[in-house]
């Protein structure tokens, strides 16, 4: 077995007991030729003896292991979100009031009054929205023989679930604004990206506000949430982070998951064997294998930009045996998609609730999935498809299914 990390606090280790001194440290993570598989790089930075390694070209340095990352993300003294967890230069950082941008005591204040809302048991009581809405999609992307699986499934599910559980209707753009949102944190935002997410404000100053529906986590966010713990500006600025956070990490979380199927043959054929005590720990795997989030930064005092790798994290050898294999069987349990410490995901127990239903009745409804021709996403802060073309074959419905 892998070893597994050391116990929380623990100082990472100074070198690896690999090292390839080939690694260029001119090669960036963040380059179009990396963008499609970072992997091969990540384990060579990985391999490095430093804690951190330096990318010059960037100004940054990455925590490329999974116990630095770890250690990082747990930190929250010495490494700092409050200073700003996107990519912007330092002195922009810190301005936006949100779940990931904040440290005690405004981060606990923050957290606590949307809390409830977003707790396992909560999250529960939607299971029968989200099988409705993933059992009708999928019925129609079956019935056509298969389909884009990111315009069929991965961005519909997210949204109209999301829909649902806030209490307000979002319109198809907004899984574009979410997307948007994450570029402009990241390295090299495309052209027209500002006048992308600029639609998310129009809309929510105009026909969001106005379709909250009455009693909703919306409504309940925009009064304040519990015990009016959002102040000022920060009951907008927390729906609209909950909207973009919940979107594009769930898209990515589904089309990265059904293209991992469809190239992984024998570990679709277990979920076919087993759909519901599978796909669970199909969307850990998932996570692990293809994190739909490449980084988040994390900032020192003394204005150290520290880019924590998820993916790299999540392929790490000293953690997870054969790293580079999609095996559902395994436990994925120790990934870091989620993030780790007090900032962990608000959101993870909808996005793995939404993903385990897309792979189990997907896994109920066909016994084969191709696909072919897919385009990846040139995003540099999420890792997806743009679009991911599929063809299927139907599983034979017996009377009564």
């Amino acid at each position: 077995m892998a070893a597994m990390c050391g116990a929380d606090g623990a100082e990472p280790s100074a070198r690896r007991d690999t090292y390839d001194p080939m690694v260029d440290l001119t090669d960036d993570p963040f380059t179009p030729e990396h963008l499609d598989n970072p992997y091969p790089l990540y384990a060579r930075l990985r391999a490095r003896p430093e804690d951190f390694v330096e990318i010059p070209n960037r100004g940054v340095a990455v925590a490329a292991r999974h116990e630095v990352a770890r250690a990082v993300l747990r930190d929250h003294e010495i490494y700092q979100s409050g200073l700003g967890v996107q990519w912007v230069p330092v002195e922009q950082a810190g301005t936006r009031a949100t779940f990931i941008e904040n440290d005690p005591p405004a981060h606990t204040r923050v957290r606590r009054a949307v809390q409830r809302w977003c707790t396992p048991r909560a999250v529960s009581e939607l299971s029968a929205v989200v099988d409705a809405v993933v059992d009708e999609l999928v019925e129609r992307f079956v019935a056509d023989g298969g389909g884009d699986v990111m315009s069929r499934l991965a961005r519909p599910v997210p949204l109209r679930v999301m829909s649902e559980w806030l209490g307000i209707s979002l319109p198809d753009e907004a899984t574009t604004w979410a997307d948007a949102s994450f570029r402009l944190g990241a390295p090299d935002p495309p052209p027209g990206t500002d006048e992308q997410f600029a639609g998310l404000l129009s809309w929510a100053f105009g026909e969001g506000l106005a379709s909250i529906r009455p009693g909703g986590f919306a409504e309940a966010i925009l009064r304040g949430g519990d015990q009016g713990g959002l102040q000022g500006d920060e009951p907008f600025i927390a729906l609209a982070s909950i909207i973009i956070a919940g979107l594009d990490t769930t898209v990515h979380l589904i089309g990265n998951g059904i293209s991992a199927l469809a190239t992984n043959r024998d570990q679709f054929e277990s979920l076919l064997d087993d759909p519901a005590g599978l796909a669970p720990r199909t969307v850990e795997e998932v996570l692990r294998f293809d994190a739909p989030v490449r980084f988040f930064l994390r900032r020192t005092d003394d204005n150290r930009s520290i880019v924590v790798l998820y993916g790299s994290a999540n392929r790490d050898e000293h953690v997870f045996d054969d790293p580079d294999r999609f095996l559902i069987g395994r436990d994925a349990s120790a990934h870091l998609a989620f993030g780790s410490g007090i900032h962990l995901c608000l959101g993870a127990p909808l996005a793995r609730l939404e993903g385990a239903s897309v792979f189990r009745i997907l896994a109920e409804r066909v016994t084969s999935i191709e696909t072919q021709g897919d385009t990846r996403t040139d995003s540099t802060a999420i890792r997806g498809f743009a679009t991911l073309p599929a063809r299927i074959s139907a599983r034979r419905r017996l009377p009564g299914d």
